[in-house]
């Protein structure tokens, strides 16, 4: 008992002597100076919602819309394996977005995100389903930007609606030139579905690019591609079936695009030279292929994240600046006439906003 008594005592005296008391508990300082006196009057949105419109044969059409109203209306396709949020993978940029007044518009695409796989489903379907929704949206005319597999829905939909399209965009697009590592068109549809299954079942591996890739400079850049991959793959329980990548790969290898003479509105190609996925033959064919003008944005050197290192300019060219450039020059971001720009570049200038220089 003594011992014990004299480690209490060491005990209390240590407390006292550590931790002196105080006589009142002061409140901690409030967030900020004062309270309130107006508060938000409607919800800050979190990203579009995909919106659901009946379809033929007793489909259901998924489909996402910014939806600011009398902004100009762009249709969006993403990559293959891409939801009807695919877009979001580009708001690192939505500030330039809003500033230039571009609506995006996505339909989603067979087998992907909330939409159920059919194995009847063609181009001709998506070109359908494209019709609708830009009826349903009252969109007469829009602009049109593909990413990367994107590229021959694209191409359809141009070929079919030639007169509501003001501008048509093919950002490391493909069309009709696969790399070795996409022809799968001589292996029957399981083994396809087979071969991808590792790929599709991690959103991760499906997204990866490598840390020298300018998407790397991106805060948040890998986790929304992850959030992507899993919302097409997984969001309404499909747990990573591969098949519809596999039928998406194998639509690709249909032998022929459609003519694209009939379209007169101008066409824009942004193609890296050292892109091993998408070459940028692809977009030599896409520019032949046109009846309108075409502006080739040519970036030696880059691989396949072209579209998200220039989707600056990409964004400039479907607000219809496309005869100028936007460079970083002396520090400060700049759009300048393509022939001042070119010279400014030869001088040392870099493309695109002064962000990528900055690492931001």
């Amino acid at each position: 008992m003594k011992c014990l008594g004299r480690a209490l005592l060491a005990g209390t005296a240590m407390i006292l002597i550590g931790a002196p008391l105080r006589a009142e508990t002061m409140p901690e300082p409030t967030s900020v100076p004062g309270p309130p006196t107006q508060f938000q009057t409607q919800f800050d949105p979190v990203g579009p919602a995909v919106q659901a419109l009946p379809g033929t044969h007793g489909r259901t059409i998924h489909f996402a819309d910014t939806g600011e109203t009398g902004w100009r209306p762009v249709l969006f396709l993403g990559g293959t394996g891409t939801s009807a949020r695919g877009f979001l993978m580009t708001g690192y940029l939505e500030t330039l977005r809003r500033q230039l007044h571009l609506r995006f518009i996505s339909v989603e695409r067979n087998g992907f995100g909330d939409s159920p796989y059919d194995p009847a489903w063609t181009y001709a379907d998506y070109v359908g389903d494209v019709r609708s929704v830009l009826d349903h949206l009252g969109v007469a005319r829009f602009a049109m930007v593909s990413i990367s597999g994107g590229g021959p829905y694209a191409g359809h939909i141009a070929a079919a609606m030639p007169d509501r399209l003001i501008s048509v965009h093919f950002a490391a697009a493909l069309a009709n030139v696969r790399s070795p590592s996409l022809d799968v068109c001589q292996a029957p549809l399981p083994d396809v579905a087979k071969g991808l299954a590792a790929t599709v079942q991690n959103p991760e591996a499906w997204w990866h690019y490598p840390p020298t890739s300018p998407t790397a400079h991106i805060p948040g850049f890998a986790d929304r591609a992850y959030d992507e991959g899993a919302r097409a793959f997984f969001i309404r329980g499909q747990m990573g079936d591969p098949l519809p990548e596999a039928a998406e790969m194998r639509r690709y290898c249909q032998p022929a695009l459609p003519a694209l003479t009939a379209l007169k509105a101008p066409m824009f190609t942004y193609y890296g030279g050292a892109d091993s996925l998408v070459v940028p033959a692809n977009g030599a064919f896409w520019r032949k292929s046109t009846g309108g003008p075409a502006t080739e944005r040519a970036y030696p050197g880059e691989g396949h994240d072209v579209q998200y290192r220039h989707w600056d300019q990409v964004l400039i060219d479907l607000a219809g600046f496309g005869s100028s450039e936007l460079i970083c020059r002396d520090g400060q971001s700049v759009l300048l006439p393509a022939s001042i720009a070119k010279r400014a570049l030869a001088g040392g200038a870099l493309t695109g906003l002064c962000l990528w220089q900055k690492g931001a």
